[in-house]
């Protein structure tokens, strides 16, 4: 089947630069655009020297969210020891630091550029789908990558996706055009589920982070690294409303090869079953197996227990955040 690979338009919603991106409050901004802009000129070996003050940076500068990391690990991975625990942690840092300083490439690469940049692994698993014109969900979870690997499945097939707005007007202009600039439409939550069905039904793929805990609407409770977790039930729905096939996947970053990868694997078997908790699961599942694989790579900055069964306090609200809680996050998993 071939595709028209034509730029995204209509339906999307939209971050156009306006006037009041050039206000005085926003001139930070431009000029961190541009020192990136600079960065992305440099020789790699100097850009990569720059990851390991930049991730101390990241690690000082906020102390809540390296607290819910914190927690994230000890709950998720418990039986690591402290030590082990804070190396991953370290590690983490130190990825996210060499993304940030990529977003110079996404924002200002060329087209070749992405596509030297950022390979595919797997994808005989979606060119199969393709061939037979089954609609593709790509499972997707909020890795440090995530927006590398939205960007080159974007140049190398039409897609549609959903975002949450940024704050900074700027820096979501910026992300906005990259992320639509070969062939995605970007659709609001607000938006709903409907825009994505549209499309799918003309032959995009849907590139779908279903993995943050939203709340307790629309969702079940199914154990997520061994922790009941609010998961969201919409994948198995959508999938059963387009007939389409959930291919997971992983996006990352290999030090190695100085280069961004996504990982696809086969699509999962027997999905939707029609049941939403075993649905649920096998998704959770299929993103612990990608996880498992990097887990410095996976976004633990995330409230990923915040909604729990029954009720039971958020409990990401009952420490302090300071360093000293960092050290003494145990295993203990927040309330069943």
């Amino acid at each position: 089947m071939t595709e028209d690979r034509s730029r995204a338009t209509g339906g999307g919603y939209r971050a156009p630069l306006t006037p009041r991106h050039f206000l005085p409050r926003h001139w930070g901004s431009w000029l961190g655009l541009g020192l990136l802009w600079l960065l992305h000129q440099l020789p790699r070996p100097f850009l990569r020297g720059l990851v390991p003050g930049l991730a101390w940076l990241l690690r000082r500068g906020s102390a809540k969210r390296r607290h819910f990391a914190t927690l994230n690990l000890s709950w998720c991975f418990p039986a690591l020891t402290p030590e082990q625990r804070e190396h991953l942690l370290r590690e983490h840092y130190r990825f996210a630091a060499q993304g940030m300083l990529d977003y110079g490439m996404l924002w200002f690469g060329s087209a070749a550029t992405h596509a030297a940049r950022i390979r595919v692994v797997g994808h005989e698993h979606y060119l199969r789908l393709q061939a037979r014109q089954v609609p593709v969900i790509v499972l997707s979870p909020h890795s440090i990558a995530l927006d590398h690997g939205g960007l080159r499945m974007s140049q190398l097939h039409n897609g549609v996706s959903f975002a949450k707005r940024l704050r900074n007007p700027v820096v979501e202009w910026i992300n906005h055009r990259t992320r639509t600039r070969y062939s995605a439409q970007i659709y609001s939550r607000e938006q709903g589920l409907r825009p994505a069905i549209r499309q799918m039904r003309q032959g995009r793929n849907f590139y779908y982070l279903p993995d943050e805990d939203l709340g307790a609407e629309g969702a079940v409770f199914v154990d997520f690294f061994g922790v009941p977790k609010a998961t969201l039930t919409s994948l198995a729905r959508l999938a059963r409303l387009t007939g389409a096939a959930v291919v997971p996947s992983f996006a990352w970053y290999d030090r190695a090869e100085d280069r961004y990868v996504v990982t696809l694997w086969p699509a999962l078997e027997n999905f939707p079953s029609g049941d939403d908790r075993a649905d649920a699961r096998a998704m959770n599942a299929a993103i612990e197996r990608a996880v498992r694989e990097r887990p410095e790579q996976y976004l633990w900055t995330m409230r990923l227990f915040q909604t729990r069964p029954d009720g039971a306090p958020n409990p990401y609200r009952s420490g302090s955040t300071d360093r000293r809680a960092d050290a003494a996050a145990g295993p203990h998993p927040p309330a069943r």
